[in-house]
């Protein structure tokens, strides 16, 4: 088991739970419909922009399904071969994460990566963080397309053209 492993493991035996076979959604689930995902970070390392989860897995368990997905932010560092947990949040209902904190980045249909600080808003609703992602993935599908207009004028349109 890789670090991770070990720490999902923990944190899914602290809340009853195995860890599950449905590591697309979840790291352990507390029920048929809730989904647990576990993010660690080893304070020792500079971890750029992690990434929280593909926008088109919690688009199809959250709003698609209606289900439910937390997550368990957790900070560690090793100790003689073993993490040692420095810090570990509540389970936090991803509709109560601020999009300030959050970016959808490419990768894949789109990915959500933290940013910034973890920065949790408790009276945010499941409605109020899918107009945060609305506006997050438009501006995350302009940015691709201005990147792929700028690809797309190096493009040699006729490739008989080219001196092979």
């Amino acid at each position: 088991m890789d670090v991770s492993q070990i720490i999902e493991v923990r944190m899914a035996v602290k809340h009853k739970a195995d860890t599950t076979t449905r590591k697309a959604v979840g790291d352990f689930m507390l029920s048929e419909t809730h989904a647990v995902n576990v993010k660690s970070n080893n304070v020792k390392k500079q971890n750029y922009s992690p990434n929280v989860i593909s926008i088109k897995r919690m688009h199809e368990w959250v709003y698609e399904k209606r289900n439910d997905l937390s997550f368990i932010f957790v900070n560690y560092e090793m100790r003689d071969g073993d993490p040692w947990i420095l810090s570990e949040s509540e389970l936090i209902p991803i509709e109560k994460i601020a999009w300030g904190c959050l970016s959808i980045e490419a990768q894949g249909y789109g990915v959500i990566q933290k940013v910034k600080d973890l920065e949790v808003i408790e009276s945010q609703t499941k409605r109020e963080f899918y107009k945060g992602f609305l506006k997050g993935y438009e501006k995350f599908l302009h940015k691709e397309k201005r990147k792929h207009e700028e690809f797309a004028k190096k493009l040699i349109a006729d490739p008989d053209s080219i001196d092979w």
